[in-house]
């Protein structure tokens, strides 16, 4: 046995050549080990199962396809060549015949069996509860109800509405904004999805506008709630929100009134928009469920599937929830693809193709961009790294560009004069901070930010932080680096804190205030101060990982890659960090992990999306 291996109980032996090649660790040999003593005489198939399926959520899968096993379990190339899996016939008779092993009819019934097996796929049966759950839901919410809730259409109010809040309709009906906002209106669930900059937050912010202008003349209020994965996101949420509906303002669209009505609604985590405590479950759930009539959750790509059955299953039966993100980006770092699978073949298909699809005709993509000129540089290489192609995206990144920077890591020159840009950027931060200007600090903290793919090695986050932090040391005399929290420091929360109000991703810097120093976050229009003794779980935020800057966007990012392809890198994971972007991009990488990154679509084991697209093709399953 390898050092750092697991040793492998006598009980579940047949998983040593796999723990030895690395396959599995600790809690999959436990588990399988477990299971095996309180059913007592498995089949070594179906322990080699149980250790396949608790390795799956590990690896972002709710599931693992017997034919893909190697596929989606094993990384390295030479392992998989070394490993001998059971020919899959044998294996699903193997999982079909043990009493450890449920279907997907009785996966409910006692006695509990810790696996389910449906069709080809092998599941955990709480994963297997949580797709099954999630998917039965929109289902159900997307069954033919009637009249909306939120008013009738009679004498034509909702057009009349969405003609003053989107303007008049072209006659070939475009306006995909306005589209999304009459799905909304009309069903109970709906979908918003596109790119960085196509309008997503516009089209949230009118049509609440227009949800609330219906209830008032139906007479009655609403009762909204938006809801966002993460700390951060829920923070940008509010306040995109709160510009757009300034801008509607300003447009004649609503009344001050109005405006203040709607901005008046904060953004939450959905953790706390349900209701969680630490050493608690949820506060609501089917039996307790939220009051509102509306939840409108963005970065719905972060929500792993776990928490979209909570949410589900704590909304009313009357509510109507619009699930809004981009599917082409990371998806959570727990199990599941939610939004990817709920908006299934739609970019890709005519929709029509899938007419008797629960979901079909109630999600909307919206492809116009808008943050960048229809010839930028930077939104043609997201174009090119979400659709795979290669040979485009090295060739946009070769052309030379004001915008998009290709920097190889062995172009000493061109990764001086990077660094230094970064410096001095961050020279600016502790400038502002020792004068105690939080605003100015913060601001010149978001200017240029590095995304790195990972924390450890060259060209990782640490590397980053490390360089950035001794230059700034060597630079700046009041800088004291003996000091954790030395003024100048961003930081960024990195696990959620309602006692101090901070969430997981927010980002505040330490300043001097007189002879002290606290650390400064935005809130609102203004900034808040909290002792940085009370604060134990945050990281320095001079660079951050790329997974971390979802939900943000940056004037100048630089996206730096390992030197050598890592099975971190993926389509996914570029795609998002190139769309960060706002005003100019610099790409730190080789030719080789461009090309794997580019070549290495996320692929994560699921049923979802069958389960909600399948009816439009049962016939040809």
């Amino acid at each position: 046995m390898k050092p750092g291996q697991p040793s492998v109980p006598a009980n579940v032996a047949s998983l040593r050549p796999f723990v030895a090649a690395g396959v599995f660790g600790p809690a999959e040999v436990q588990l399988a080990a477990v299971v095996e003593r309180l059913c007592g005489s498995i089949d070594p198939l179906v322990v080699l199962a149980i250790a396949v399926a608790a390795r799956g959520p590990r690896l972002g899968h709710v599931c693992i396809d017997l034919d893909e096993v190697d596929q989606l379990i094993v990384e390295s190339t030479e392992d998989r060549a070394e490993l001998s899996w059971p020919e899959v016939d044998v294996w699903a008779s193997a999982l079909r015949s043990s009493h450890a092993v449920a279907s997907p009819d009785d996966f409910r019934q006692e006695p509990f069996r810790p696996l389910v097996f449906d069709g080809r796929r092998v599941y955990l049966q709480r994963y297997f509860d949580y797709e099954v759950s999630v998917a039965d839901q929109l289902i159900s919410r997307s069954a033919p109800r009637g009249a909306t809730e939120l008013g009738a259409r009679r004498n034509g109010d909702l057009e009349a509405l969405l003609d003053k809040v989107f303007g008049i309709e072209d006659s070939d009906g475009s306006d995909r904004q306005r589209q999304a906002a009459r799905v909304a209106m009309d069903n109970e669930v709906s979908v918003i999805a596109g790119g960085p900059g196509t309008g997503k937050t516009r089209t949230v912010a009118r049509l609440l506008v227009v949800a609330e202008a219906l209830a008032l003349g139906a007479g009655r209020t609403l009762d909204i709630a938006l809801a966002a994965p993460t700390g951060k996101a829920a923070a940008r949420m509010t306040e995109a929100v709160a510009a757009e509906l300034r801008a509607a303002v300003g447009e004649g669209v609503l009344s001050e009134e109005q405006a203040d009505a709607l901005a008046g609604i904060d953004a939450m985590t959905l953790h706390r928009l349900l209701g969680w405590a630490p050493g608690m479950s949820f506060r609501h759930n089917h039996d307790h469920p939220l009051p509102h009539d509306v939840v409108v959750v963005d970065e719905t790509s972060m929500v792993p599937l776990q928490l979209m059955a909570r949410l589900l299953d704590a909304l009313k039966p009357t509510a109507r929830i619009v699930l809004v993100g981009d599917p082409f980006q990371l998806a959570s770092v727990e199990a599941g693809s939610v939004l990817d699978d709920v908006v299934g073949p739609v970019p890709l298909v005519d929709p029509e193709a899938y007419p008797d699809a629960p979901l079909s005709g109630r999600i909307t993509v919206l492809e116009r961009m808008h943050r960048f000129a229809p010839d930028s540089p930077i939104a043609a290489l997201a174009d090119a790294v979400r659709d795979g192609d290669v040979d485009k995206a090295l060739d946009l990144l070769s052309s030379a560009s004001d915008m998009v920077e290709w920097i190889h890591p062995d172009d000493g020159a061109a990764l001086h004069e990077l660094r230094q840009r970064v410096i001095g950027a961050a020279l600016d931060v502790v400038g502002a901070a020792s004068e105690g200007d939080g605003v100015q600090g913060l601001e010149a903290a978001k200017r240029i930010k590095v995304l790195a793919a990972t924390r450890q090695g060259e060209f990782g986050l640490y590397d980053w932080n490390d360089r950035i932090e001794s230059a700034v040391a060597a630079s700046v005399p009041l800088f004291d680096g003996s000091s954790v929290f030395y003024v100048g420091r961003p930081i960024i929360v990195s696990a959620n804190d309602y006692l101090n109000d901070v969430l997981n991703g927010d980002v505040g810097l330490v300043v001097r205030q007189g002879d002290r120093s606290a650390v400064a976050f935005v809130e609102g229009s203004g900034l808040r101060y909290l002792s940085a003794s009370r604060l134990d779980r945050v990281e320095t935020w001079w660079a951050m990982t790329i997974h971390k800057s979802q939900g943000s966007e940056f004037p100048h990012a630089v996206v730096s890659l390992p030197l050598r392809p890592s099975p971190v890198l993926s389509r996914e994971l570029l795609y998002t960090a190139v769309t960060r972007a706002r005003e100019r991009l610099s790409i730190v990488a080789s030719e080789e992990a461009l090309t794997a990154a580019i070549n290495r679509p996320v692929a994560r084991a699921s049923g979802l999306a069958e389960r909600l697209w399948r009816s439009g093709h049962d016939d040809d399953a």
